[in-house]
């Protein structure tokens, strides 16, 4: 898979993060930094550098998948997947 795909799916997840917790899902400042980190991604994409694009392509995509509000977790929480304690 190429990092710029890699990279699409890191920024839609990043975007449906955002719309499951409830925070502004795109403003100015997330596009302008979302934009410049695809650019660089797709420059790097090729030739020699397709490596290490696609490493940082993903490492992006599980450091948004992994997060403390990641989609993942907002799924989890609206299912009611909790853990209870015993009384002791």
């Amino acid at each position: 898979m190429r990092a710029t795909t890699v990279m699409l799916l890191a920024i839609g997840l990043l975007i449906l993060t955002h719309w499951a917790n409830n925070e502004p899902t795109v403003n100015t400042k997330m596009t302008v930094e979302l934009v410049f980190a695809l650019i660089v991604i797709a420059a790097l994409d090729q030739g020699r550098t397709e490596p290490i694009a696609t490493g940082f392509a993903w490492l992006f995509l599980a450091g948004v998948a992994l997060s403390s509000k990641s989609i993942l977790t907002a799924l989890s929480k609206a299912g009611g997947t909790t853990t209870t304690k015993k009384a002791a």
